[in-house]
């Protein structure tokens, strides 16, 4: 079992709990700002590899403290399902937005936190 700090006051806490037992801060919605980029549609994969990448890192990504997750998808097949992954999961609240990043189609920003 990992330990996480807050990054409101410092303190190391169990990865398990949610609040910081000193300053009271929700951990699962701390964030640095920054952003973690993971390409899903490079290394041949086919798209249901892709979406399984997909969802794992967005579960490892949530539990940091990154703010962004920009996902590489390419522009074909592995591009438009995950787009449709990524819609559902805005949906129900997995993340809470996304764009494709500026002129760049083959990339899709997520906000995380």
């Amino acid at each position: 079992m990992g330990a996480i700090t807050c990054l409101n006051c410092g303190m190391h806490v169990s990865e398990q709990i949610r609040r910081c037992p000193k300053c009271d801060n929700h951990l699962d919605q701390q964030t640095d700002g920054s952003t973690v980029t993971i390409d899903i549609a490079h290394h041949g994969e086919k798209v249901r590899d892709a979406l399984r990448k997909l969802e794992a890192h967005i579960k490892e990504t949530k539990c940091g403290v990154a703010q962004y997750l920009k996902i590489i998808v390419g522009t074909g097949a592995i591009r438009d399902a995950a787009l449709a992954r990524i819609m559902d999961y805005e949906r129900r609240r997995v993340i809470i937005t996304h764009r494709l990043e500026g002129d760049n189609a083959g990339a899709i920003l997520v906000t995380l936190k």
